[in-house]
């Protein structure tokens, strides 16, 4: 009776064993046929890392190129390089709110911009800083972004000022004035 038991179970665990083989099989023959997806999901914030950075930030359209950029545990930092050539503020500022909106809704663990807007000198090869942004997740109301990128060609609001903790140098606010 004892044998009887013993090989039922054995029996059993062997079935089992044939049964979820099959079905693991199965699932992945079903992705190859073409499964149904979700057309209208939701994108979820994806996990920032060194591996992914480059991808992601290329995938972003800029109005100026990237000088630098560096993922320090929740802290990203980007430079944002601009030339006489390139500077149109409304541009500038569309390319900051999408910094803004890639590292803080398309992200899950940045929790802080650093966003520098930085002028190069061709001949002499230095560097000036214009324009600096501190943003920090959760510190802004929905509509900042927005705000944001319709600002024109015009000086920042100081309550947009105040929400991303920005900073402008006299030579930012110089270019207003020759505008």
């Amino acid at each position: 009776m004892k044998q009887k038991w013993v090989l039922q179970v054995i029996v059993m665990m062997f079935g089992c064993t044939l049964l979820l083989a099959s079905l693991s099989w199965l699932s992945t023959q079903g992705d190859k046929a073409g499964g149904a997806y979700t057309v209208f999901a939701e994108e979820q914030p994806a996990m920032l890392t060194n591996d992914n950075l480059v991808e992601g930030l290329s995938a972003l359209e800029l109005p100026t190129r990237i000088g630098k950029v560096d993922l320090n545990r929740s802290i990203l930092s980007v430079d944002l390089k601009v030339t006489e050539d390139d500077f149109d503020a409304a541009k500038l500022y569309q390319g900051m709110a999408e910094l803004i909106s890639f590292s803080m809704e398309r992200t899950s663990n940045v929790d802080q911009l650093l966003l520098r807007l930085v002028a190069e000198d061709k001949w002499l090869g230095t560097r000036y800083l214009l324009l600096a942004a501190d943003v920090r997740r959760g510190q802004w109301p929905e509509t900042a972004l927005e705000n944001l990128r319709n600002v024109g060609n015009k000086e920042i609001p100081k309550e947009l000022q105040t929400w991303f903790r920005m900073t402008e140098t006299h030579l930012w606010k110089s270019k207003f004035r020759d505008l």
